[in-house]
């Protein structure tokens, strides 16, 4: 699987309860057209007051070409469009990845 990677810090005067709400409501279904899309989920810092980012997405594809085509779509410039809405945009954590799994006993 390759993946993308995206810390996310909240604008200052957010809350976390408004930036999670936002995520989940508003931003998540824009992700969701990003062609070629296997998986996307989100993770919200348990203490975002000591955590560097207050949460990350993770979005899924099959293929590195996949991967590419992705994050060069229309779909991924929509959602990058919207980051301005909830997140800060100076400080976004952006790593692409092979992910491979050494354990798993889901």
């Amino acid at each position: 699987m390759y993946k993308a990677v995206f810390g996310l810090k909240r604008q200052d005067g957010t809350s976390i309860e408004e930036f999670e709400r936002h995520w989940r409501e508003d931003h998540s279904p824009i992700a969701a057209e990003i062609p070629d899309l296997q998986k996307y989920t989100i993770s919200i810092a348990l203490d975002p007051e000591d955590s560097r980012y207050d949460g990350t997405a993770q979005l899924y594809f099959d293929s590195a070409e996949a991967l590419e085509a992705g994050l060069d779509s229309e779909a991924m410039d929509e959602a990058a469009a919207d980051l301005t809405d909830f997140a800060d945009t100076e400080d976004v954590l952006e790593l692409v990845v092979e992910e491979g799994v050494h354990v798993d006993e889901t």
